[in-house]
């Protein structure tokens, strides 16, 4: 799932690169239902989990950003895509500085 995942933001984007407005409008649903799915679907592991949360959220923004520029709604949509871009780095570098206590608790 995770390949066809990249597959369809690829597209999303491809459309987005031509400008082709209904194409990409309509590939926005599939990417994010399914970076949702696979971020329920790998829930239970913690290092997977915070990426596909970062994913989700990466995805989730780009298509705002692409929608913001295609339905000239920059203003609106912008500032939220760009909250959404650095909740994601948030998500991650938590996860991160989890994982580096960890194992510098671990080592002796």
């Amino acid at each position: 799932m995770e390949y066809a995942h990249v597959f369809l933001w690829l597209v999303k984007d491809m459309c987005w690169a031509q400008g082709w407005k209904l194409a990409g409008t309509i590939m926005v649903v599939p990417a994010v239902i399914v970076a949702f799915f696979i971020t329920w679907l790998q829930r239970d592991q913690p290092v997977t989990r915070g990426h596909n949360v970062a994913i989700t959220l990466w995805i989730t923004s780009n298509s705002l950003w692409m929608l913001a520029e295609f339905y000239k709604q920059e203003e609106i949509l912008k500032p939220v895509s760009t909250a959404g871009f650095a909740l994601g780095i948030l998500v991650l570098a938590v996860q991160y500085v989890k994982l580096l206590t960890v194992r510098k608790q671990k080592s002796p």
